[in-house]
Order: C-alpha cells, then structure tokens, then sequence
C-alpha cells in the first residue's frame, strides 16, 4: 500500500487499540464491583461503536465490491428507489424485502460512494445488534457481565477483515430482528404481566421476510418464548404473540396481491428456497470443512468460535438448567441454518453469531457469583479471566502479530478495462433509465448508476437448469421488453464472477438472441462484458472509445 493508504489503515487502528484495551480494563474492573446495573450505559456503547468503526474504517472505503451479493443487493436498493414495489420490480432471489429496504440510502449515492454507504449501514446493524444481546444480558445477569460476554464478539466483528464479514450480507438483517426479538423476550419475562408479547411475536415473525434460511432460528426461539408464557401461568400473551408473528406474512402477502405480484413471490421466494435448500452442491460434512476453512480465513472468528466453545465445554452442565439448555438449542439451530443449503458460502456463518453470544452469555451466568463479598468478586473475575483468556485474548495476538489485513484485498482495484465499460453505460444511458444484464456483475448496476431492467440482478435461475428455469427464462424476457432498456451487458465471459463460458451467453437462449439481434448493436468487448446499445440510441456518443468495435 501507498504511505497515504498505510497511514489511514495505522491511524484508525492505533485509536482502535487504545479504546479496546479501555473497554477491556473497564470490564474488568467493574466485575469486582458488587452491583447488577441492568444496563450498560450509553458511555460503554459509545466506546463499542468507536471501537468498530476504528477497526472497520479502511474496509469502508474500498471501492469495489468485498462480495459479489454485495453488489446484488445495492443494485436492488437502487431499483426500489425507482419503484419501492417489492417483487414488482426486485426478486432478491434467497433474501426477502426486509433485507433491501434498510439499503435504501446507499441508493442515493453515486457510483462507487454506495459501497461506503451500504458497509455503514451494515456496521450499524451489526452494532445494533450486540445493543439488544447486550442488554438483554445485563437484564438477566447485570451489566459486568454483559461486558465480559460482548468483547470477544466485538473484537472479532471490529478485527474482521473477511471480505464476506465486513459487507453488507443477507445475514445481518435477520440477525438484527432476532436480537431485538430476544430482548423484548427478557423485558417481557421480567415483567409482572404480559407486556406487548406482540411485539416479540411481530419480530420474529419478520425474520423470514428478510432471509428464510434463518426462520427456524425465529421458530425456536418463538417456541421457547410460548413454552416460558405457558409454564408462567401467561397463556393469555400466547394470543398476541401468535397476531404478531403472523402479521409479516400477511402484510407481504396482501403487497403482493394488491400488486398482482403473488405469482413472483410465491415461485422465486418460496419455492425456489426450498428448491435451493433440496439440490445442495456438498454434503453435510463437506458443507462443514469448508465453512470451518472459511472461519480460518482471517483467524479471528475462528478464535472467537473456538474459545467460546472450549470455555462453554469446560464448565458444563452438572444438573439441567432452564437457560442455558434453551441458549445451547438456539445455538445447535443456528448451526444447522449456517449448513442447511450445504454451499459453504463463508456469510452464512453470520447466523451462528447471535447465538453464540446468548450461549456465552448463558455461560457466564452459571458460574456467576453476583454477592458482594471478596470471594464472590474473585470468582467473578476468575470466570471473566478465563472466558476472555479464551475469546478475546487469542484475537488480539494475531492482530498484533503485524499481520496486513487490507493488502489483499486492496490488490483486486478497479482496472481500467472495468472503467471503461462503466463509463459507456453512463454515456448510452441516462440517469434513472434501467441497464440489464445477463450473467453475474451487479456491480454494473451499482457503479454506473443505473436500476435493474430486470427483477433479478443475475441469471443464475436462467442460466441452471432446474424445473423453475422456464418460469425465470420467461419472466426475464418479459421484464427486457416492457423496460426496453437503452444498455444490456452480456456479463458471461473470461473473468466475471460464476459464468465464464460463452456457451451461456444471452445467445442460449433463442428468444432473447433474436429479441437482441434485431434492436441492438454491440459496441464494446471489455473486462470479459460485451456490450449492446439500443440501435436508436447509438447516436448518443459522438465517438467510441479507441480499440472498441
């Protein structure tokens, strides 16, 4: 890297070590303290929040896409910017609705600035998300320990440099929803009577409006909340806390049929899931290796997952206890969910995360002596040493060891090829006017600026043969000819993310290729992308760019 580039990664980093290792000795010392705060106070937040975005702050930056979903969902924002009709005029393909909306703002930044954009935006979930966990836990077991739980966790999601952890994934939403379910869970709990368990009910039952693969993580949790209601002489929230729960299927629903979208929901959002989940590309323990290799890839969650797991194992459970049975079965769901589609996609492990935090959490609070006599103190920091000699202590040798976190990924910049081609979209295009593309690059859409002509940003269910693949060939032609878009970019060549062979090309499909041949004209072969201009619009640069046909 550049003096200038290493100098914005030092800077950020260094202030990032001083506040670590602050929050760090302030847990530590508050464990000694006797007291259960039911709350961790805004200081300490304000400390977690800067101590992410320090660690976080070179990865902001980078102006390309750190995952190819990355680029899939921005470019979905920025068509809903121009139609907000989910369905209508984006299919997330396995994400739902819930999981775009929130990126609405990166739409509204040009080019390059959305990338920054959408990972602020992502930094801010994942934030938001240790708030409720952190909460929740200082409800039940006091504010020291909800400290001690959240370090390792903050540690790993600041020291991150996994490139399918530090953007904008389909997990995080999800992982948001089931957060905030979880602590309106606590807050119900501890109430004398039921208070608002149709809130809790409402956010799980929005959890797979934003990715289906976590619903059974919603679904166990919901059954454990109408176990606790029953067994506390509660049935009476049960009512609610099934509305709730039911209430995001039936507004998504009702969109769709008041649009005339229930087919496009239906097909390509529940079926195709499903579909997904039933042709997997691996084995279940071929499916685990490779999600291990991929938690090795920067050693960071691997640490976090592997300390926690030997501190939880070393302190085991000699009797049944209610909580953290409940916390290890939330915890062996989330797991199945990471593996359920058994394609080792490394952001998957994101819905392990939340529970694994709960299942530190419960932990902790087994051994947790909250007394305030000197032996108590001693056990509590005992227990707060050895949870953190294994979590937390790991994470921060590696970061320490000098490794260079950002080099790598800053090597796959923006070549000039892939400039060229961004600018010939803009130049044949006007803002607002949809680009469609054949292929996987939806970082077209989001770097030139322009909506999807399609609902789909890619063509992998055009491309694969499956039972559902004459539905997806006939909407997306359908779609190209009522958008009629000025550009399409046929993204299946030497280079591009999936689809390398042009024997998939737009021209294996017949009647796109006719469709194409007789009302476009190709005009550049670049970055692996052959580009197609609408013939009435050819005339709208003066010249093409030299070496271009």
């Amino acid at each position: 890297m550049s003096l200038a580039a290493r100098t914005a990664v030092f800077f950020p980093a260094a202030l990032g070590w001083v506040l670590l290792l602050l929050a760090t000795g302030w847990s530590l010392r508050a464990v000694r303290e006797p007291g259960a705060a039911a709350s961790l106070g805004w200081k300490w937040w304000g400390l977690a929040a800067a101590i992410l975005v320090c660690f976080r702050w070179p990865l902001l930056w980078i102006t390309h896409p750190l995952n190819p979903d990355e680029s899939q969902l921005i470019a979905g924002a920025l068509t809903l910017r121009h139609d907000p009709v989910f369905w209508r005029s984006v299919d997330g393909a396995t994400a739902g609705p819930l999981d775009y909306y929130p990126l609405l703002p990166a739409a509204w930044a040009d080019g390059y600035a959305s990338y920054a954009v959408s990972r602020l935006i992502a930094l801010a979930v994942v934030f938001a998300s240790v708030v409720f966990v952190g909460e929740a836990l200082a409800l039940t077991a006091g504010a020291a320990l909800a400290r001690v739980a959240l370090l390792p966790a903050l540690a790993a999601a600041g020291f991150t440099t996994d490139p399918d952890f530090a953007h904008y994934s389909t997990e995080l939403m999800p992982g948001l929803l089931l957060a905030a379910a979880g602590y309106a869970a606590v807050r119900q709990g501890r109430a004398p009577a039921p208070r608002w368990p149709w809130l809790t009910g409402l956010l799980l039952g929005a959890v797979p409006w934003a990715k289906l693969q976590a619903a059974p993580i919603a679904a166990v949790l919901w059954a454990l909340v109408a176990v606790r209601e029953s067994r506390a002489g509660r049935a009476r929230s049960l009512t609610p806390l099934v509305i709730g729960a039911l209430l995001p299927a039936l507004a998504c629903l009702s969109l769709a049929v008041l649009t005339r979208q229930t087919e496009h929901l239906i097909v390509p959002y529940i079926l195709r899931n499903f579909a997904y989940v039933g042709a997997p590309q691996f084995s279940w323990w071929a499916s685990a290796a490779g999600q291990w290799q991929n938690a090795l890839s920067d050693g960071y969650l691997a640490f976090w997952l592997v300390g926690t797991g030997f501190f939880v194992a070393g302190l085991g459970f000699r009797r049944s206890r209610t909580v953290p049975t409940a916390a290890l079965l939330v915890f062996a769901v989330g797991v199945f969910s990471a593996l359920a589609p058994r394609r080792p996609s490394a952001h998957h492990l994101q819905l392990m995360v939340l529970p694994l935090l709960w299942l530190a959490g419960a932990a902790l609070t087994l051994r947790w002596r909250p007394e305030a006599t000197p032996a108590a103190a001693r056990n509590r920091l005992l227990m707060a040493g050895l949870f953190l000699g294994c979590g937390l202590l790991p994470q921060m040798a590696l970061r320490a060891g000098g490794f260079d976190p950002f080099a790598a990924i800053n090597s796959a910049g923006v070549n000039p090829a892939r400039q060229e081609l961004v600018a010939l979209v803009r130049a044949y295009s006007n803002p607002g006017e949809p680009l469609a593309v054949w292929g996987w690059r939806c970082a077209l859409y989001v770097e030139a600026g322009r909506p999807q002509a399609t609902r789909q940003a890619q063509t992998e269910a055009q491309i694969y043969p499956s039972t559902l693949q004459p539905y997806f060939l006939r909407r997306y032609l359908e779609d190209f000819q009522a958008a009629n878009p000025p550009v399409f970019a046929d993204a299946v060549g030497p280079g591009n993310f999936a689809y390398v062979n042009r024997e998939r090309a737009h021209e294996s499909f017949p009647p796109l290729r006719a469709w194409v041949r007789a009302r476009y004209t190709l005009v550049a072969d670049l970055d692996g992308t052959r580009l197609f201009v609408r013939n009435d619009r050819l005339d709208a640069v003066k010249s093409v760019p030299p070496g271009q046909p």
